[in-house]
């Protein structure tokens, strides 16, 4: 095995959390900014629409494309009811995904960054949240909202 590959597969394994531990770039990446237009990119369509894990920033698809960002872990962010979502497959490679409530958008299952706001109103009740106690719509299978929530405990 070469060392880039070796050093690749290292990376790799320090960004998975062995148990509940969470990742160590979960909480930047929770406080970034998603589409906007990439100021090293000022042509059409360069919205930040990923997150590049290794770099820890916000990037568009030229960023990406780049050479500096070839063998990057990515994520790609996308648009559901006006907040930012990840795809769930995607996210489940860094993060137990398991009792986040998922959203389709566009054919796609998705997780929500932060609340969503037609998640209801705050709720006293059993079918809500566990953090900030918006209502779920499966509360029998799930127990948060969104990352933001889970990643709280």
């Amino acid at each position: 095995m070469s060392s880039s590959a070796f050093s690749l597969m290292q990376e790799v394994e320090a960004a998975v959390p062995s148990g509940n531990q969470k990742p160590e770039w979960l909480e930047s990446f929770l406080g970034k900014t998603f589409f906007d237009d990439c100021l090293a990119h000022p042509i059409r369509k360069n919205e930040l629409n990923k997150y590049c894990i290794n770099c820890n920033k916000s990037a568009c698809q030229y960023c990406t494309a780049s050479g500096a960002h070839r063998l990057h872990r990515i994520l790609k962010i996308y648009r559901h009811v006006y907040r930012d979502v990840v795809s769930l497959a995607a996210m489940e490679k860094y993060i137990d995904c398991s009792q986040i409530q998922p959203y389709r958008c566009n054919k796609r299952l998705v997780i929500s960054l932060s609340p969503l706001p037609h998640s209801g109103p705050i709720s006293n009740i059993g079918a809500a949240c566990e953090t900030c106690r918006r209502r779920l719509t499966e509360p029998e299978l799930f127990r948060y909202c969104c990352i933001a929530c889970k990643e709280i405990i």
